[in-house]
């Protein structure tokens, strides 16, 4: 086989031939005065025949004198590998764009598996994958005080979860908006996967170490997560879940709101730097227009930016407590009016309501005509109470 390289010089001689690399080597100039005029920096294609078994590219002007020295030149300039059919610009930036990787990378997993595009994907996520675990053990004794909260919801059921990592630099990277995606949705998988739970009411906090076991399809989020942490160069931690589900009745209802979302989140998973679940129970069935998901997301909203710990008791007012109330003394009323801020400032339903000052929590869902059942709050990064 003839291997023909097109070169631009200005030696005397025109053609060279010889042996180089088991081929037979013919070494043609192209004057610069012809159409080929590449600059210094460009790669020039080289082919042998119609169909070559070796792809060659020139790094440099190859200045031919004589045909040995054309031929010695070439094997100082040129670089061989097999030749790919397909390893063309198209299949590489085909490869790239779904796997997220180099050019470097891809065009090494063509080479090595004859321009088999699957397998090539196959081995370039294996080795990442390797490489994230390495970086995983390397840097799991970092502190991981940033990330963001993921809900996700279906019916009467939804789940809350936190992932973090180091800076909030890799919060904002779209990567790790897809793990903690990826792990919310997993985790509702996970709920409909077990009947018992979606029949009746579940409240159930789930560790870190729990939800690394959890199957994303032929993987587990333990490997996504390495897989992340590979890409991203930080420590990522899968914090915690809640698991929430109300019967599937018409009455029972479950409200979610995340504060400060992430733009271009689906509708199916919302992520933020806070989350609320809330569970509601439809008492009266007269009222019109009810609006359950707004309702819930303005509950959820009222959770976030007020942070109640209990759900607390319904504010009454009764007239003896009013009459026994003038008649105790200054030292009683103050201690008296102590204990009744306390409760207002930690028990939802004497809260004032966030979004309208002028009525407590309480007296909102007696107007809306709905129970206040429980709730469920997750602010990114919080220091839990032991």
């Amino acid at each position: 086989m003839t291997l023909n390289v097109w070169s631009r010089g200005f030696s005397r001689c025109r053609e060279s031939r010889g042996s180089w690399a088991g081929l037979e080597v013919t070494v043609r100039r192209v004057p610069t005065l012809c159409g080929l005029r590449a600059r210094e920096s460009e790669f020039l294609h080289v082919w042998g025949g119609k169909q070559p078994s070796t792809e060659m590219w020139v790094f440099r002007t190859i200045g031919v004198t004589r045909c040995s020295a054309g031929v010695s030149s070439l094997a100082r300039c040129l670089h061989t590998c097999p030749v790919l059919e397909g390893v063309t610009k198209a299949n590489l930036s085909k490869l790239r764009k779904k796997t997220g990787f180099t050019f470097v990378n891809c065009k090494k997993a063509l080479e090595k598996f004859e321009n088999d595009l699957e397998q090539a994907e196959k081995w370039l996520k294996e080795q990442a994958q390797k490489e994230g675990w390495a970086k995983a053990t390397k840097l799991q004794d970092r502190q991981t005080a940033q990330g963001l909260v993921g809900v996700a919801q279906e019916g009467t059921m939804a789940t809350m979860v936190e992932v973090n990592c180091e800076t909030d630099f890799v919060a904002r990277n779209p990567k790790f908006h897809q793990l903690v995606t990826q792990v919310a949705i997993a985790t509702l998988a996970d709920v409909k996967a077990h009947p018992q739970w979606t029949l009746g009411w579940l409240k159930a906090l789930h560790t870190g170490d729990e939800l690394k076991q959890l199957q994303v399809g032929d993987t587990t989020l333990a490997d996504l997560t390495a897989l992340t942490i590979g890409n991203l160069g930080e420590n990522i931690q899968i914090r915690r879940a809640m698991y929430y589900s109300v019967p599937p009745i018409p009455t029972k209802h479950i409200g979610v709101y995340v504060h400060a979302p992430v733009a271009g989140t689906t509708g199916s998973c919302a992520l933020g730097k806070y989350g609320a679940l809330v569970a509601f129970r439809r008492k009266n069935t007269e009222f019109q227009n009810f609006n359950a998901a707004e309702l819930g997301r303005r509950l959820g909203q009222h959770v976030v930016g007020m942070n109640p710990l209990t759900v607390g008791e319904m504010p009454e007012i009764r007239e003896e407590e009013v009459e026994k109330k003038d008649e105790d003394g200054d030292k009683q009323d103050e201690e008296e009016g102590s204990t009744d801020s306390d409760e207002n400032e930690t028990q939802m339903l004497r809260q004032t309501f966030l979004l309208d000052p002028t009525m407590s929590v309480g007296e909102m869902v007696r107007q809306q005509g709905i129970e206040l059942l429980d709730f469920v709050r997750f602010e990114c990064g919080e220091v839990e109470e032991s």
